[in-house]
């Protein structure tokens, strides 16, 4: 069983997954600020704040970006109301995050949690319309069965974030740690599916690797779920008698699978491949502290280093390998649409070039190392931290303004053909 071709006919408009890749930017200054505030206390209300603004504002816009490209160009889903999606799944996430941030910030005011509330069930229904329209799909091959099961756990990590908003707000009368350990699990449910979806289909193209076993390809979409529920079962009727086991065995085999894989790479300059081995690293280092904790009781430096490693360490040291190489290719990707037959396309070098996000990797790897020293030392780590990320972020966003400003300037440049085609 090899890797699912992309479909490229099938992809959305640029300005729908562009959209929320440039919104997971700007989010990343209000996250690393509020950063440098927090306590580093776990748990604490100024720990939520910039656990929430990394969590929704800027990996969940980028990898809800991800995912609508992906269930268009792996599993054929057609995006034929860009505009109903951009007002009602990117705007009201971007005013739910907002709402919530000011609800934390006025100590869980019932107004604001209210708001939140409403806000997100609107960004629910949106979601279980894309989840209706994709199940209904004729593809039935390993990606984008993960892909479906990553929108469930990403639509229920939802619904549970809005019980558990009612329970602060009185409105429902449910235990609120037990709604916490769901919602948890879910949300690295949806984190994981997605990771291993990509990793299935897109960076077997990027890093030249062997598909993953035929076993695997077709179980692991439904018995990755299945531990996260059995997981949570067990946590929630025994929850200091190991159940999240249940959980990490899945992440275990996926794990050595994957690094199996970028061991067999026929690419091994490729630049995108030394962030793949440092999410797996992470991933390696988290999968080795599982067994040693229970999530009810944590201590400080123990919840700083798995928050930080699941979040930034395994999730955001993708998302930032992947971008350099995504949006290259669909700037890259609306030019050929617009552009006549045989006519002459840049490269994507022309956009963001190899050097670029090399070095990037090693900001990437001295925030990784500020991120060790905040983990150890809170209260002065922090601020080396939140500088590390600044630094990151400004080069970023320069990036990201060239990239576009060379899209802009080449689409101009296109002959009045393209622009009939158009």
């Amino acid at each position: 069983m090899t890797a699912v071709l992309p479909q490229l006919d099938q992809a959305p408009p640029l300005t729908l997954p562009l959209r929320f890749f440039v919104a997971g930017l700007l989010w990343l200054l209000p996250a690393l600020l509020a950063l440098g505030w927090s306590e580093g206390a776990y748990p604490s209300l100024s720990l939520l704040i910039p656990l929430h603004l990394f969590t929704l504002g800027v990996l969940g816009n980028i990898m809800l970006g991800a995912l609508l490209q992906l269930l268009a160009v792996l599993s054929g889903w057609r995006c034929s109301q860009p505009g109903w999606w951009t007002i009602g799944l990117w705007g009201g996430w971007q005013l739910g995050t907002l709402s919530l941030i000011t609800a934390f910030l006025q100590e869980f005011s019932p107004f604001w949690l209210q708001l939140t509330s409403v806000l997100f069930t609107v960004v629910a229904l949106h979601l279980a319309t894309l989840l209706w329209q994709v199940w209904r799909l004729p593809t039935r091959d390993g990606s984008s069965r993960s892909l479906r099961m990553a929108l469930l756990c990403l639509l229920l990590t939802l619904l549970l974030g809005g019980a558990m908003l009612q329970v602060l707000t009185g409105q429902l009368p449910l235990p609120l740690a037990r709604l916490l350990v769901w919602h948890r699990l879910l949300a690295q449910g949806w984190v994981l599916l997605l990771i291993m979806a990509v990793a299935q289909s897109v960076a077997p193209l990027f890093l030249m690797t062997p598909p993953y076993p035929p076993v695997w390809q077709r179980h692991a979409w439904w018995g990755w779920p299945t531990c996260l529920l059995l997981a949570a079962l067990c946590m929630a009727r025994w929850p200091d008698q190991g159940g999240s086991l249940w959980a990490w065995l899945p992440a275990l085999c996926f794990c050595g699978l994957t690094w199996r894989r970028l061991q067999q790479t026929r690419r091994h300059s490729e630049w995108l491949l030394p962030y793949w081995r440092l999410a797996l690293a992470w991933l390696s280092v988290l999968l080795l502290l599982w067994p040693l904790f229970s999530w009810q009781t944590l201590p400080g430096w123990l919840g700083r280093l798995l928050g930080w490693g699941w979040l930034c360490g395994l999730a955001l040291t993708l998302v930032l390998g992947m971008l350099h190489r995504i949006v290259p290719f669909l700037l890259w990707l609306d030019l050929k649409n617009l552009a006549p037959p045989r006519y002459k396309l840049p490269s994507l070098q022309d956009f963001i070039s190899e050097q670029h996000a090399r070095r990037n990797l090693q900001l990437w790897l001295g925030v990784q190392a500020c991120a060790l020293c905040w983990i150890a030392y809170p209260l002065w780590g922090r601020w080396l931290l939140a500088t590390s990320l600044l630094l990151l972020w400004g080069t970023l966003l320069q990036l990201g303004c060239q990239a576009w400003q060379r899209h802009h300037r080449l689409r101009r440049q296109l002959p009045a053909h393209g622009d009939a085609h158009a």
